[in-house]
């Protein structure tokens, strides 16, 4: 899948999500419901789990239903964790993807609800994905995991712990450092390539493996714009260090953090010329991972 495949797909998946999907949250649901989960779930975006989760399903045709109602369903999961980690008792950010947030737009009960909302309406459409055998199972347990006591959830609670001041020693901070973040940003990136990887009944070590080093390397260049305070990708930047949150610029400083994003560049890009993914599919994850390298530059 080339770029322009990459684009083709994003746009069969904003079909999915604004007809489909938005008619299915729609039946039945209250307006003061239905308003801020459609508003938190269309917000502009890269659409990186469900295009991840797509490029491993070896999705290339819109027919391929299955494929975006498990799209849809990890991009669910996504959008209640912005909604809530946006709320003033998580992170308490006024802006998500250049507009405001969902609180912010509405209420704080309205994204109370919504997140709720978006967190169990994902089961609903992967129950409608109609895989095949043990896939569904399968599919349910990794986005149950990823996006919630084992992955999202825990790295969630671990970050607002740590951002409260514990004390902790250095070489406690870098562990705990990639452990927030291995939970809270890499699990739920893993967990779109693996189930990509158990629709098309590939790798799925080699594929979950991949999306966790993606997963550190999008945080890591993330964290790097925040410290370096662009406002470009619209959100509040150096909000992180006044907060007193682990962030790799914080721990490492930005030279040795640079050093990471490299080395974690070349470790996904290795895991990747070990997949039997296409040629295309690899080119445009090869691009992907050079990207979200280059973003923090």
């Amino acid at each position: 899948m080339n770029p322009d495949g990459a684009n083709t797909n994003k746009q069969d998946f904003e079909d999915f999500l604004n007809s489909t999907v938005r008619d299915l949250f729609s039946n039945q649901a209250v307006p003061f419901l239905i308003e801020p989960v459609l508003y938190s779930l269309n917000a502009p975006g890269k659409r990186l789990r469900p295009l991840l989760l797509m490029t491993f399903a070896n999705y290339n045709d819109r027919s391929n239903t299955s494929t975006l109602f498990a799209a849809a369903a990890i991009e669910c999961i996504h959008s209640y964790s912005l909604v809530h980690d946006d709320l003033p008792a998580m992170d308490n950010d006024d802006l998500r993807r250049g507009r405001p947030t969902c609180h912010k737009a509405y209420s704080e009960w309205a994204a109370i609800l919504a997140g709720d909302a978006l967190n169990t309406f994902a089961f609903e459409l992967l129950a409608q994905a109609n895989l095949e055998g043990n896939a569904l199972s399968d599919a349910i347990m990794i986005l149950s995991q990823a996006g919630g006591r084992i992955g999202m959830v825990s790295g969630q609670a671990l970050d607002l712990e740590n951002e409260r001041g514990r004390g902790l020693a250095l070489t406690n901070k870098q562990e705990m450092l990639t452990e927030i973040h291995s939970r809270k940003t890499a699990a739920l990136i893993s967990a779109a390539c693996e189930i990509g990887a158990v629709i098309a009944r590939g790798d799925r070590v080699l594929a979950s493996e991949f999306g966790r080093k993606l997963g550190l390397l999008f945080q890591v260049t993330d964290d790097m714009l925040d410290a370096k305070g662009s406002t470009e990708a619209g959100k509040a930047t150096g909000k992180d260090a006044a907060a007193g949150k682990l962030t790799y610029p914080a721990v490492f400083g930005m030279k040795e953090t640079e050093m990471i994003c490299d080395q974690l560049t070349q470790e996904t890009l290795s895991i990747l010329a070990r997949t039997a993914l296409s040629r295309s599919s690899m080119d445009y994850l090869e691009q992907l991972t050079r990207q979200l390298k280059e973003r923090s530059r």
